[in-house]
Order: structure tokens, then sequence, then C-alpha cells
């Protein structure tokens, strides 16, 4: 008898670990939505140290820019390099602060930047930007996805039950 109450606490003790674990363990995820339906296009676990890349085409110089982008350790985007072909109008021409402006890799480059960017992001999307989403192993054509639209990127935080139960209805 004895024995059956230990094995009872000891599961309850286990269900109370596992529900504290679900409704108060965090994750954050990043997030592209069209504005203003925010349907969701885009969504991605994300940890310090994440890495995502917006490309586009300079609407006056109509070459590439790469923007290169962290998630810090306070779940923040910041902005650590950006990467372009040529020099012109609305181009970056110098690097502020502790940043540096290089030349590599038949590209400029302003490095060593951290430039925490308040979110949500409100991007413009458009064919003529060619715009491409790089995150891990993932490269989205964005027009070819949402048109000639403005897009958010965020990070969201939820609950680790709430992540797996949209997880599960939304496959």
């Amino acid at each position: 008898m004895l024995k059956n109450r230990y094995v009872a606490l000891f599961g309850l003790f286990i269900v109370i670990i596992i529900i504290i674990i679900l409704f108060f363990m965090s994750i954050y995820t990043l997030e592209l939505r069209p504005f203003p339906d925010g349907e969701l296009i885009f969504k991605q676990k994300v940890q310090p140290g994440d890495k995502f890349i917006l490309k586009y085409t300079h609407s006056v110089a109509l070459t590439p820019v790469w923007e290169i982008f962290i998630i810090d350790k306070d779940y923040q985007i910041v902005l650590i390099e950006t990467e372009f072909l040529d020099h012109g109008a609305g181009l970056p021409y110098a690097a502020f602060d502790k940043e540096i402006f290089v030349e590599e890799e038949g590209r400029f480059k302003i490095k060593n930047m951290h430039r925490i960017i308040p979110t949500p992001i409100y991007y413009r999307i458009g064919a003529i930007r060619e715009n491409i989403f790089y995150f891990k192993d993932k490269e989205i054509n964005l027009p070819s996805l949402v048109g000639d639209r403005l897009l958010t990127l965020e990070i969201n935080r939820n609950n680790l039950f709430n992540y797996l139960r949209r997880k599960l209805v939304n496959g």
C-alpha cells in the first residue's frame, strides 16, 4: 500500500514537472507575414546566434545588396553586415563608430556592425527588387510568394505548449 502511494506521488511529481516545462519554457520564432493581413508565410524556431540574410536589388544603383542579421542573446534582430557591389545614391559610403568599411571578394562591405533593429521590420517586396530571404538552408524568393507587398519580420515568443500545439495543428 505504501509502495503504491510513492508510485502515485512520483507520477504526480513527473506530471507537474512536465506541465511546468510546457508552460514556462520559452520558444522564440522568426516569423514573416504580409502586411496588413498577417497571413503567416514563414516561421522558424530561432536561438541566439542564428543568422538570416535579406538580399534585394537597390532601387537606384540596380545592383544587389545583402543585409546580414543575427539574433542576439535577448532575441533582438541585429544588423551585423551590409554588402554591395557599387557606390551611389542611397548606398553606404562610410562606416560609423566601430564599424569597418572594406572591399573583399569583389564586394564593398560594412562589417562589425551592431545595429539593433526595432521590430517588426517593415520590408517592401517587389518583383523588380528581386527580394530573397536566406535562413540556414532555406532560400525564399519573396516576390514569387507574396507579390508586390509590404512584409513584416519579427521574433515572437511562445511557451512550449502553444508552440507544439500550433505545430500539430498547422503541420
